[in-house]
């Protein structure tokens, strides 16, 4: 069959501290739930399918890899047709078993699985039994969960909340009987932030960060792009590599989505200045559109906005009490400006670290369109 070939591929920089930490951690009996938090496109996804893919064909590990962010739970009948697959098997020693279930982890006859469904049986009490199933096959299962909170706020029969039932699950396969690995991964740094508030979880989980690539690791990637992502279109001057860290930092995302569209731009294996500064424009034009839109007409929200850039300016990180200008004058009172803040991380203009209770603007693009929004916002009162 004949292969694609593609301009531009993605690319996989580094994460070496990373990777040995994964490491390190599978080849250890379970202890403890390993939750991965960092802003959002940071690379937590891509850093976990490169990790999976080491392990995923040996023989020792069984691991299972469930992104919610593919999946529409809004129920508990949601989340067990979303974990549960039908299995029809062809073979005929397996004939019998046909109508068979999957949970990408453990297959259920279809008799178990409508008991799951009326919520008769419990879920967590069939995976503890399959577990111990695959460890007496000789394989060590891992379960991997990208964005867990998409089950917040689901209950289970008795008003029982899934994602608490859950947690306790976990708990006690890593913690109490080390049957299997756990990794939770999430860029909601609130969620994140009520689990490493949560003493009984603390107590039981370890806390990763990934955060965006450094600069070094930037200046290597853009000075080799056809060798990590197949960009033969167009090399980068030094000047260049340097403009695009100071409008997007280590923001792989963004840096590979300006990448694409520079290929059609190349001349002679070049990208002019010019065009270069109009891709990066044009990128940064959407982001400050994006505060247009959420401040409106609205003083409040452009005041906060206009403190957050001036704390930011000096600060890479801020906290609350930063703020307090605000609720000094009055422009916002305690609850007002901590729900402004979810709403701000919740719709990408901020990023939260739970483990040091500090906010940040959503990477470097975010900053300098939020300049070019107050600078303008400034020029235009001159004329009000």
């Amino acid at each position: 069959m004949k292969q694609i070939i593609f301009n531009k591929e993605p690319a996989f920089i580094n994460r070496k501290n990373e990777l040995e930490l994964l490491d390190e951690w599978i080849h250890q009996r379970p202890e403890y739930i390993l939750f991965m938090y960092g802003p959002k496109s940071s690379g937590k996804t891509t850093l976990l399918m490169k990790f999976i893919e080491r392990y995923m064909n040996t023989k020792d590990y069984d691991i299972k890899h469930f992104n919610l962010r593919e999946i529409l739970i809004g129920n508990y009948k949601d989340f067990i047709q979303a974990f549960f697959e039908i299995d029809y098997s062809k073979s005929k020693e397996d004939v019998k078993a046909k109508r068979e279930y999957n949970l990408k982890v453990f297959k259920l006859s279809k008799e178990i699985v409508k008991s799951l469904d009326n919520k008769s049986l419990d879920p967590f009490i069939v995976m503890k039994k399959e577990l111990v199933k695959i460890i007496k096959k000789g394989r060590q299962p891992v379960i991997i969960i990208d964005e867990l909170q998409a089950l917040d706020n689901i209950y289970m029969n008795g008003q029982r909340e899934l994602l608490k039932e859950l947690f306790n699950f976990f708990v006690s396969l890593t913690k109490e009987s080390h049957l299997c690995h756990v990794i939770i991964s999430s860029s909601d740094g609130f969620f994140m932030n009520r689990i490493y508030k949560d003493s009984k979880l603390t107590k039981t989980s370890d806390f990763v960060e990934v955060d965006y690539l450094s600069k070094k690791d930037i200046i290597y990637w853009l000075k080799n792009l056809e060798k990590e992502s197949s960009i033969s279109a167009y090399k980068l001057s030094d000047r260049q590599i340097l403009t695009l860290y100071t409008f997007f930092g280590g923001s792989m995302w963004e840096i590979s989505l300006i990448l694409g569209k520079l290929i059609k731009h190349a001349k002679n294996n070049k990208i002019a200045d010019d065009d270069l500064m109009s891709v990066i424009n044009k990128q940064i034009s959407i982001n400050i559109g994006k505060y247009n839109h959420y401040v409106g007409l609205n003083k409040q929200k452009y005041l906060l906005f206009k403190l957050i850039l001036s704390v930011q300016t000096i600060n890479i990180f801020f906290k609350e009490i930063h703020l307090i200008s605000l609720i000094s004058d009055k422009t916002y009172d305690d609850e007002n400006l901590r729900n402004e803040l979810t709403e701000l991380v919740k719709q990408n203009f901020l990023s939260f670290n739970p483990t040091t209770d500090t906010y940040q603007l959503q990477g470097k693009s975010m900053f300098h369109a939020l300049a070019d929004y107050i600078k303008g916002f400034e020029k235009m009162e001159k004329f009000l």
